[in-house]
């Protein structure tokens, strides 16, 4: 028999191999798919309509709806449009990134025994399945983009930090088919690409990420933003932005084509829009339903009890101070993604409703793990390169963090993390509990929707900001 080479082992590849079989064991173990809320609720009903209603009804129109019933699933809503037609609120790029999965459902669905309606068990698992293929599509991609660039053992600590011990574990077992994850997917393919786009100018990375762009943007419109990543990609001073736009001029048939690829993808949802509502640039949300740019909540997303990432993800402070880093170790990452990070963030924070209904933590900075995980690896490979005091430190509160991090996810499971409503008093009344006591629900406080609609925003033990056109 021969020796094994320890060398051989790649801590990266194996992180990514342990990561995905506690996220199979956790949906296995509580066999999610059995709880049709988790799965087809809340915001995944309209992301998930345009199948049905395509494929099932043929009818995009909704007319189906009029005779009654729970043909999209329960509490399904619209929006009427000027025509008179329900117009789905959500565009159709999560339907798109189900598809495949909803049509192995669909086509086995009745040879396994349940109705081909749509909602059987056999979506279900189908729709949870393509979460879980969805974050090891964007950790694949995330893994060998960072081995670039860092140590592996420091890329198998990222991995297993940012789908382990973040609030992207909830968005991958018991929320799954919310839109966080395969943005997480879509977003850290795209700066492998951009990453290699740079450097080649290929026509078929260029057609390639045209249509990542497409299809980012098509699931959460706000993340759009990552084109400026390509904009400052590696450049790392006011000579170098110069230089930047002087190759998109020279290569503006390049950017042409990326355009192009993009609004390709879009065609089908202005098409959809005509259709039901005789424009095709149609505001399907509520019209209530708006940011208040004036009036960012940019600390309340950090660091409020009723839904700070800080707070409730507190790993997510190592990639922040690791963005810092950036500047003095790899200098050409630290201007894109340091004003990723502050567009990004400014735009989360002017949402009318910041704290994104219920929830666990700030879901969508999840979005940009693969981008914040930079920041993770630039802080740890300069820890493991201090001294032995404060490396043992520094990793000890990067390990606390960590297990916070999982505890609250425990917690929130058990509800003694409440979804919308936490203070302080609640937060420290529950910190060791999993499940709530009686005192914990008198502590709690329930945000104020109608001034939150107006973008005034009163908190506990905060103080208030108001504004008000």
């Amino acid at each position: 028999m021969k020796n094994i080479n320890i060398k051989q082992f790649d801590l990266s590849l194996w992180a990514l191999v342990f990561s995905l079989i506690v996220v199979l064991y956790i949906n296995f173990h509580y066999t999610i798919w059995n709880q049709t809320e988790k799965v087809i609720g809340h915001d995944t009903r309209s992301y998930y309509a345009y199948l049905p209603a395509t494929f099932i009804y043929h009818d995009l129109s909704l007319e189906f709806l009029k005779g009654g019933g729970d043909k999209l699933g329960k509490q399904f809503w619209g929006k009427k449009s000027p025509t008179g037609h329900t117009v789905i609120i959500t565009s159709y790029g999560m339907s798109m990134l189900y598809s495949p999965f909803f049509i192995m459902a669909h086509s086995s669905a009745q040879l396994l025994g349940y109705p081909a309606d749509g909602y059987s068990k056999p979506y279900y698992f189908a729709l949870l399945m393509s979460s879980i293929f969805y974050l090891m599509l964007g950790a694949v991609f995330l893994r060998k983009f960072l081995i670039k660039y860092y140590p592996k053992p420091i890329v198998a600590i990222t991995l297993l930090v940012v789908i382990l011990a973040t609030n992207m574990l909830w968005y991958v077992t018991f929320e799954a088919t919310m839109t966080h994850v395969y943005s997480f997917a879509l977003i850290s393919l795209f700066v492998y690409m951009i990453d290699r786009w740079i450097e080649s100018l290929t026509f078929k990375q260029t057609i390639i990420i045209g249509l990542l762009v497409g299809v980012i943007s098509l699931v959460r419109p706000t993340n759009a933003v990552v084109v400026v990543l390509l904009i400052f990609w590696k450049v790392t001073s006011w000579k170098g932005l110069v230089a930047r736009i002087s190759l998109f001029i020279k290569k503006w048939h390049l950017i042409l084509i990326m355009i192009v690829m993009a609004l390709i993808v879009w065609v089908p949802q202005l098409i959809y829009w005509k259709y039901v509502s005789g424009s095709y640039i149609f505001y399907s949300y509520p019209d209530k339903m708006r940011a208040f740019f004036l009036n960012p909540q940019l600390l309340n997303t950090m660091f409020s009890w009723r839904k700070g990432l800080l707070i409730y993800t507190p790993i997510m402070a190592f990639a922040f101070v690791g963005i810092g880093m950036l500047f003095n170790n790899i200098k050409e990452f630290f201007w894109p993604v340091l004003i990723y990070f502050l567009v990004s963030w400014y735009i989360i924070s002017s949402w009318w409703d910041w704290w994104y209904g219920g929830s666990f933590s700030m879901r969508p900075f999840i979005d940009s793990y693969g981008i914040y995980s930079i920041g993770f690896a630039t802080f740890l490979t300069w820890v493991f390169k201090t001294k032995r005091l404060p490396k043992t430190i520094l990793l000890s509160i990067f390990v606390l963090f960590s297990v916070i991090g999982i505890w609250h996810f425990k917690k929130y499971y058990g509800g003694s993390i409440h979804w919308a409503y936490m203070t302080k008093e609640a937060y420290f009344d529950s910190f060791w509990r999993v499940h709530p006591t009686g005192e914990f629900y008198q502590k709690l406080r329930k945000p104020d929707y109608e001034l939150a609609l107006k973008g005034i925003y009163k908190y506990e033990d905060e103080r208030i900001n108001t504004f008000e056109e």
